[in-house]
C-alpha cells in the first residue's frame, strides 16, 4: 500500500502537529511504503519520504515520479492549500482521509464560530464531504464531532524513553504543565482559577505549577496579567518554551503533569508525561480522562474550576504516586506505542479502500 501524508508543518517543536505528523509517516513506513508531501515547502529533518514537486496542487506529477498513490492522509482540516489538492485528487479517483487534530470538535467549533461556520459554508464542507473517511484521534473526540460520513478513531502514539520516573517529592510538590499558551483551548483559565482556589492548601503544603510554553500572539503576556490578578504569583510560575534535554528533566522531577484543556484530539504532552511513569491531571476535554482513571494513572476532572482545583487537592495529598508512576508507563507500553497504533492504522486504511494487501 502507499500512502501519502500532506500536511502544513514547520520545525517548530513547540507545536503538537509540527510534532507528530513525522511520527505518523516515519512509524508507518514499518507497514506501508510512504511518502510526505509538506504544503509549508519546508524540509523537514528526519523524513527521508518527503517529496518536491514544486506545485502542491500537482498530484499527478507525484503520481508520475513515483508511482501509483492508494491513499491519501491530510492533516489537519482548515488549511487553503487542500483545497486545491482534494479536487485534483477526486479528479484522479484517489481517495482521501482527514485527520484533523481536533480541529473539528464541537468545542474547537465554536471558537471564531461566525468565521468558521462561514468557511465551512462556502469552502470546506466539500472538501470535508468528499473525504473516504475522517480520522479522529480518540473516541471523545469521534462522538464529539458531526463531521463525516465515515468516521474512525487512528489515534498519536509514543516511543518510550529509556529513563523514567524514580521518586517523588514529599515535602515541596511540583505540578507541570508543557505546551501551548493559549487560554481558552488549553483551558489555562480554568487551571489559574482553580488554583486560586486552593491557594492557602497549595501554599501550607509547599506546592507550586510550573507553566513552559512559546510566546505567541501575546499569550505570555497575557497568562502572566491573569496570574498577577489571581495573586497567585508565589505559587504559579510562568516560563517560556523548553525543549530536549532540559524537557525531559523538567518532566522527570514533577510530582504530576496537568492539562485542563476544553478540547483536544490526542495530547502528546499527556502520552509523554505517562511514558516517563508520570502521573497526570486531566479534564474531560483532553479525551485521555476515562483512559487514565481506568488505569489508575492519574486524576480525571471535569472541564470546571471547582472540580480541577479539588482533584488536584487530592493528588497533592495522594501517597500512591509511586504505583500511579507504575501504571501511567503501563498504560502507554500496552496502548500508545507507535508500532501498535501505526500497525492498527494501516490496517484500516486499507479495510477503508478494500486493499487487501
Amino acid at each position: 500500500m502507499r500512502i501519502l501524508h500532506i500536511a502544513h508543518i514547520t520545525s517548530d517543536l513547540c507545536n503538537g502537529v509540527c510534532v507528530v505528523v513525522p511520527k505518523h509517516i516515519m512509524s508507518q513506513k514499518k507497514f506501508a511504503d510512504v511518502l510526505f508531501l509538506n504544503v509549508s515547502k519546508e524540509d523537514i529533518q528526519g523524513i527521508d519520504c518527503q517529496v518536491n514537486v514544486g506545485s502542491t496542487q500537482n498530484i499527478s506529477k507525484i503520481s508520475r515520479q513515483k508511482g501509483y498513490i492508494d491513499l491519501v492522509v491530510f492533516h489537519e482540516a482548515y488549511r487553503k492549500e487542500y483545497l486545491t489538492i482534494y479536487k485534483e485528487l477526486v479528479k484522479c479517483n484517489i481517495p482521501y482521509v482527514i485527520i484533523p487534530h481536533g480541529e473539528l470538535a464541537v468545542e474547537a467549533q465554536k471558537k471564531k464560530w461566525i468565521k468558521k461556520r462561514v468557511a465551512n459554508f462556502l469552502l470546506f464542507n466539500k472538501f470535508f464531504n468528499e473525504a473516504v473517511a475522517i480520522q479522529y484521534l480518540s473516541i471523545r473526540e469521534l462522538d464529539n464531532s458531526k463531521f463525516g460520513k465515515t468516521k474512525f478513531v487512528g489515534t498519536n502514539g509514543i516511543f518510550l524513553p529509556n529513563v523514567l520516573k524514580e521518586c517523588f517529592n514529599k515535602k515541596e510538590q511540583k505540578i507541570l504543565y508543557i505546551g501551548r499558551l493559549d487560554m481558552y483551548h488549553k483551558g489555562l483559565d480554568l487551571l489559574l482559577d482553580a488554583v486560586q482556589l486552593i491557594a492557602d492548601f497549595m501554599r501550607e503544603h509547599l506546592c507550586k505549577v510550573y507553566i513552559y510554553g512559546p510566546d505567541i500572539k501575546g499569550r505570555y503576556d497575557i497568562l502572566f496579567q491573569r496570574i498577577e490578578e489571581n495573586n497567585i504569583q508565589d505559587i504559579v510560575i510562568l516560563n517560556r518554551e523548553i525543549v530536549g534535554v532540559e524537557k525531559e528533566q523538567e518532566i522527570l522531577s514533577a510530582d504530576f503533569f496537568i492539562q485542563t484543556s476544553r478540547f483536544e484530539g490526542m495530547p502528546m504532552g499527556i502520552l509523554e508525561a505517562l511514558s516517563y511513569g508520570v502521573p497526570c491531571l486531566v479534564t474531560e476535554g483532553t479525551t485521555l480522562g476515562e483512559v487514565i482513571e481506568a488505569a489508575d494513572a492519574g486524576w480525571y476532572a471535569g472541564n470546571n474550576k471547582e472540580a480541577i482545583a479539588e482533584k488536584m487537592k487530592l493528588a497533592i495529598k495522594s501517597d500512591d504516586k509511586e504505583i500511579k508512576s507504575h501504571n501511567a508507563r503501563k498504560l502507554i507500553s500496552e496502548k500508545f506505542v507507535w508500532d501498535k497504533i501505526s500497525s492498527e492504522t494501516v490496517k484500516k486504511y486499507k479495510e477503508i479502500i478494500g486493499k487487501t494487501s
